[in-house]
């Protein structure tokens, strides 16, 4: 590699290393120190219109694994250059979930304005409806923050380095089957069973009737099914760690802070702070599945980012194909939905139809991760964040949960760089994985320890593996959604 690519490298690696920082703070609940801008601003060359050029010339498909690092390294600068772009819009959006924005009628003279971030992590947990409807009113009725224009920094970065966002996720990916194509496949393939079981199972645990179902209605079955005290909050690590001692699994080198302070998002997140010796992971502790799957996804995730060695290529250690970290958490975030590690890991015994409850939830995942794939790409068709954007963004979420989409709420997963296409990618991959591991050690894998090595074989490269090469070594040539369609359906039936 050039000396002037090395210098790149190394000045990406610094800014991956302070933003990773900031990262961690606000995944921690911790007060911020410094910001996203500043950040850029330190490490220029990485966020340079220069250093896209530089990789743009300097990418040649006819070498794989140098290619596939430089188009990591170049998808890395180019959400800097965007930060660079437009730094008070970057600072105004990592500001926003913890501003006191979110007035709740009847509340004002109690508390004032709450922060968004403590209004979302609480409304899934509310067992009256009306509560639910009026926290999400609230929440639709806050400040959006300055998305359009991030989103126009994007396309304006996305344009400097001559590349469209779908370009982003390519990579061998199958081209009979593009972002617009896999996303259409997803949701023709289970729209039966979603407007079928999916729509009996949310009127049974939030009592929502078809035709008046909210998005809190579905946060709600996700988050708190009726079922959700047969995984108390305070057992999740604990079920975790008896898992991973029986499959011989060393998670000592990820540390798990699990303080449970006010800007505490849900759920739980890994940060790679200096990988692969200061990988953790964020966790804020609640009753149910969700928190469960989201914990044991957020250490898949941190595994990742923690096995490659010390010496690895910086691109290895931060970067990626982004459906790679994302098919590593979903692999074992679906542990939390077998039948089979829910009886003797988890030591909850549910029914059937609780069992395909949890089953039905992966599959609004996988469609509400479909939808947003279709309105990101709409926006950009679009050129931004327009009215048209936001009306195509509601009518998507109706499709994938038969639920409104309040206005005010619909672009927020609206995402220039298509994050909810690489989720969707990695949980085809990570449906893929699953088969490949019970065809070799039958349903219960997750407790043969032999099973670890396929395991550490997909840890141990950290970022170098594209999704398409993995799915490669899986035996299949041709990536596709329709094995996550068949997982889906599997589970349900």
């Amino acid at each position: 590699m050039s000396k002037e690519l090395s210098e790149l490298r190394e000045d990406a690696a610094a800014l991956a290393r302070d933003l990773a920082a900031l990262d961690w703070r606000r995944a921690a609940g911790l007060p911020a120190q410094g910001t996203p801008g500043a950040a850029v601003e330190a490490h220029r060359l990485a966020s340079s219109a220069d250093a896209l050029a530089q990789l743009r010339e300097s990418l040649d498909p006819a070498r794989p694994a140098r290619f596939a690092r430089l188009c990591a390294l170049r998808d890395f600068c180019l959400r800097a250059r965007a930060v660079a772009l437009d730094p008070g819009a970057a600072q105004e959006l990592h500001d926003l979930p913890l501003r006191p924005s979110v007035r709740i009628a009847g509340d004002a003279g109690l508390h004032g304005a709450r922060p968004p971030l403590e209004v979302e992590r609480e409304l899934p947990f509310a067992r009256v409806r009306a509560e639910r409807a009026e926290l999400e009113r609230a929440l639709a009725g806050a400040p959006a923050g300055p998305l359009g224009a991030a989103f126009e920094a994007a396309q304006a970065a996305l344009a400097e380095a001559r590349i469209d966002a779908v370009g982003l996720h390519t990579r061998g990916w199958n081209e009979k089957e593009g972002a617009a194509e896999a996303a259409g496949k997803l949701l023709g393939g289970t729209d039966a069973v979603a407007g079928d079981l999916g729509t009996w199972l949310l009127e049974r645990h939030t009592g929502a009737r078809p035709g008046s179902i909210e998005r809190h209605d579905v946060l709600h079955f996700l988050w708190s099914p009726r079922f959700a005290s047969a995984f108390p909050r305070g057992e999740h690590q604990r079920t975790v760690r008896r898992w991973a001692d029986a499959l011989r699994l060393d998670l000592g080198g990820v540390r798990i802070d699990d303080e449970e302070r006010p800007g505490k998002p849900p759920g739980a997140r890994a940060v790679a702070l200096d990988p692969p010796s200061d990988v953790r992971v964020a966790f804020f502790p609640a009753e149910g599945p969700r928190a469960l799957a989201s914990l044991l996804g957020a250490l898949g995730e941190a595994l990742l980012r923690a096995g490659p060695p010390e010496d690895a290529p910086a691109e290895d250690l931060w970067f990626g194909d982004g459906a790679v970290p994302a098919a590593s958490a979903a692999l074992l975030g679906g542990l939390a939905r077998d039948p089979g590690w829910l009886r003797r890991v988890a030591k909850a015994d549910l029914g059937r139809d609780d069992e395909r409850a949890l089953a039905c939830a992966a599959v609004l995942d996988a469609r509400i991760a479909a939808a947003a794939t279709l309105a990101s790409l709409e926006a950009h068709r679009l050129g931004g964040l327009s009215s048209r954007a936001e009306a195509a963004a509601r009518e998507l979420f109706l499709r994938a949960t038969g639920a409104d989409l309040p206005a005010g709420l619909a672009l927020a997963s609206v995402d220039p760089w298509l994050a909810p296409w690489a989720e969707l990618r990695g949980l085809a991959l990570a449906a893929r994985m699953r088969a490949s591991l019970r065809e070799r050690f039958d349903e219960d894998w997750w407790r043969n320890p032999r099973a670890l090595d396929p395991l550490q074989g997909l840890w141990s490269r950290g970022g170098r593996p594209t999704a398409a090469e993995l799915w490669a070594e899986l035996g299949e040539d041709l990536p596709s959604v329709e094995a996550l369609v068949a997982d889906l359906l599997a589970a349900c039936g």
